[in-house]
């Protein structure tokens, strides 16, 4: 297995290229995993599809911001790869601290009129307060899980501002995921709730922004591939690594709609997600592989977005 930086660094280096490229490449078709735990299934065969369109808005020029995000996403890139890693509990938190911190930076990007800015800065804010306070990791991880799904849910409101049924759809998952962190039930139990929830919410957005149909195989494979892990989960944290790989493969969709030339980066992911799930001896290693591959597609999401909206 590659050391981590430089598998970030070959994928960057493999999406700079996909970029540059003239030539279609179409979406990787998604098979069902071959045993009966949840994980990432990896298939590189690519389906039948065409390309779909750019989910970025009108480009908006913005020199100033654009260094600003571009800098911030590679100090947050510094700050994953020189984490803590000492134990599962460590890599866990410090891949959720990542994926929070890109996640926000897509949000500010996204957040075109500003309407958000307050919710973005408050909540990054009460993540990184959480972040430097607390030295309890069951705290932690809560506090890493939580800043993650509030970022789905600002830009799941952000996609849907004037749509009052998806507005309500979002309200009850928001209502659900607060009646688990609300609860006294072990941390594991709320993560996979908070899990469940990153699905539910990116899934809403990838499918809006999909507005042609041309993933629809794609999101009828994953939804059963959701639906077959939470039936074969033997614990919690099963349904927390279900819910986070099929977020990762959520992902997969939005990357592919900003760069639909991606494939060759996201058959590189899938190979490692593959390599790296097989060398897994425990459940808490799945559950970090889990939360840093949905760091490593949402880094490549953040910068994508930064690159071409400013």
């Amino acid at each position: 297995m590659l050391p981590r930086s430089i598998l970030l660094s070959v994928f960057l280096l493999l999406g700079i290229s996909a970029c540059n490229s003239e030539s279609r490449q179409d979406a990787p078709a998604r098979v069902a995993p071959g045993n009966d735990a949840p994980q990432a299934s990896t298939s590189a065969n690519a389906a039948q599809q065409d390309s779909p369109p750019q989910s970025a808005d009108a480009r908006t020029d913005d020199p100033e911001l654009k260094k600003e995000l571009l800098e911030r996403l590679e100090a947050i890139r510094n700050s994953n790869e020189t984490g803590m890693r000492g134990s599962e509990i460590q890599t866990l938190i410090t891949e959720l601290s990542a994926l929070t911190r890109v996640l926000a930076v897509t949000a500010r990007v996204l957040d075109r009129n500003g309407m958000f800015a307050d919710a973005i800065r408050d909540e990054l804010g009460r993540f990184e307060q959480g972040a430097k306070s607390q030295n309890d990791e069951a705290v932690r991880i809560l506090n890493g899980m939580t800043g993650v799904y509030s970022m789905y849910a600002i830009l799941a409101k952000m996609r849907f501002v004037g749509i009052e049924k998806r507005q309500l759809e979002i309200q009850d998952i928001h209502d659900r995921t607060v009646a688990a962190l609300r609860s006294e039930s072990p941390v594991v139990e709320t993560a996979a709730a908070i899990a469940d929830a990153c699905y539910e919410l990116s899934s809403m957005i990838i499918r809006n922004i999909d507005s042609e149909g041309r993933y629809d195989k794609a999101f009828t494979q994953i939804e059963h591939q959701y639906e077959q892990g939470i039936h074969v989960a033997k614990k919690r944290e099963d349904v927390f690594i279900n819910g986070m790989f099929r977020t990762y493969e959520i992902s997969q969709l939005w990357l592919l709609s900003i760069n639909p030339k991606a494939t060759d980066v996201i058959t590189q992911l899938n190979a490692s997600v593959s390599e790296d799930s097989g060398s897994a001896t425990n459940v808490g290693m799945q559950m970090g592989i889990a939360a840093g591959y949905l760091f490593l597609i949402s880094y490549l999401i953040a910068q994508a977005t930064v690159n071409i909206m400013l």
